[in-house]
């Protein structure tokens, strides 16, 4: 049973790798206003995901009582190369949340990898908003 699962993390790994690489992708090509919103909103999902039983599942509305992950995230990913700033900002915003809460407390070393990615998104996401530091911090214990 431990090899099914450590090959379903690798798995998982792997695909949360290559998306957080296109959101990263998707981060860097907003401008400066554009960023400003998506950290905001990143921060609202997060929070909104937070309060959930399962947070890693927010955005998802079928029912994932048997599911290791949610498609939540995949979905999102393939939503950050649209055409609409928008919906390109919302996409990130909750990849960022979900995957936030699904690699947050995980014990598999390849996934707090990711989640070291995903606190790095979310550092660009922060200084590039130019925001005073005392709201930079508050930013990041309210997301927290």
């Amino acid at each position: 049973m431990d090899i099914l699962v450590n090959v379903l993390v690798q798995y998982r790994q792997l695909m949360l790798r290559r998306q957080a690489a296109a959101v990263l992708k998707a981060v860097r090509a907003l401008d400066a206003t554009q960023r400003k919103t998506t950290a905001d909103q990143t921060l609202s999902e997060i929070q909104a995901a937070s309060v959930l039983p399962y947070p890693h599942w927010h955005g998802s509305n079928e029912s994932m009582l048997y599911r290791p992950w949610s498609p939540v995230a995949s979905v999102a990913s393939g939503r950050v190369r649209d055409r609409s700033v928008q919906l390109r900002q919302r996409s990130v915003a909750v990849w960022l949340a979900v995957v936030y809460h699904e690699t947050r407390q995980s014990p598999h070393a390849g996934l707090q990898a990711v989640h070291r990615q995903v606190l790095g998104i979310l550092r660009e996401l922060r200084e590039s908003s130019q925001a005073s530091p005392a709201a930079e911090q508050a930013w990041f214990k309210a997301a927290a």
